[in-house]
């Protein structure tokens, strides 16, 4: 992977770790401890007091909203912890990494690409979507035009993190030619695919995008399982660490 990746890692990082900061603290001061004799299990509040010492409650079915806000205290303090610890993993490799670029060994016009074996999947030639190609305006990192800038946010992540992707490659389901905005092969050789809808608060377009989510089902498509799928709207744009999250929690 490339050092955006992981630079943009840790910006996702700094932010998961602030939102959980800010929630630890709006929860009652010291911890939860679990006692269990045989069968029988007892929760217990332990709490510091002004002198030093320790206070023990024991937690009835009437506090049961305190123990619930102690549990959930505990998991963001273990939670914490581990991204802190990823933070520093990433300064470390970003301190030592020096990455030597090598992307144009894998372009076509390459002098070296005959000597190195067959054409990438993602360079190979494949149907693309010839409808509208004025609106194809905003660079993408391959040299392609893609057709938003939310579009070539995903484009671009999906180059930094090393996954091979074809832009509006076309497919036919039910006899209909449609060509999803990323199909990608992953390091297993599997594809899935990418979609980005972006006028989720235009009626019409929601329209499409229901028409369009019931043919990928009904083709065995799923989301979360081989379909990847993202929204926006005017008022929450897609932004880097929803991209990121998409990609970290399904292909990497």
């Amino acid at each position: 992977m490339s050092e955006s990746y992981f630079a943009k890692r840790k910006l996702i990082l700094e932010k998961e770790i602030e939102r959980h900061r800010n929630e630890i603290i709006q929860y009652p001061a010291g911890r939860l401890v679990r006692n269990q004799k045989g069968d029988k299990i007892r929760w217990y509040h332990y709490k510091k007091k002004k002198d030093g010492s320790y206070e023990r409650k024991y937690l009835n079915k009437e506090d049961v909203l305190v123990a619930q806000k102690l549990a959930r205290k505990e998991y963001i303090k273990a939670f914490l912890k581990d991204k802190e610890n990823e933070i520093k993993s990433i300064d470390k490799y970003l301190k030592i990494r020096k990455e030597t670029y090598h992307q144009e060994y894998k372009d076509a016009c390459d002098k070296y690409r005959d000597l190195l074996g067959t054409v990438k999947w993602d360079a190979e030639a494949y149907e693309k979507n010839q409808a509208h190609l004025e609106n194809l305006i905003v660079k993408a990192p391959k040299g392609e035009y893609v057709r938003s800038k939310s579009e070539a946010l995903i484009a671009n992540a999906l180059f930094d993190a090393g996954i091979q992707y074809r832009y509006e490659c076309g497919m036919t389901l039910d006899g209909f030619v449609i060509f999803p905005d990323f199909t990608i092969k992953t390091e297993n050789n599997n594809l899935l695919l990418w979609e980005h809808f972006g006028k989720m608060d235009d009626p019409d377009y929601l329209k499409k995008v229901n028409w369009k989510m019931n043919l990928y089902m009904k083709n065995g498509y799923y989301p979360g399982k081989n379909l990847l799928v993202t929204y926006e709207t005017q008022m929450k744009p897609l932004i880097i660490e929803d991209v990121m999250k998409v990609i970290t929690d399904n292909l990497m």
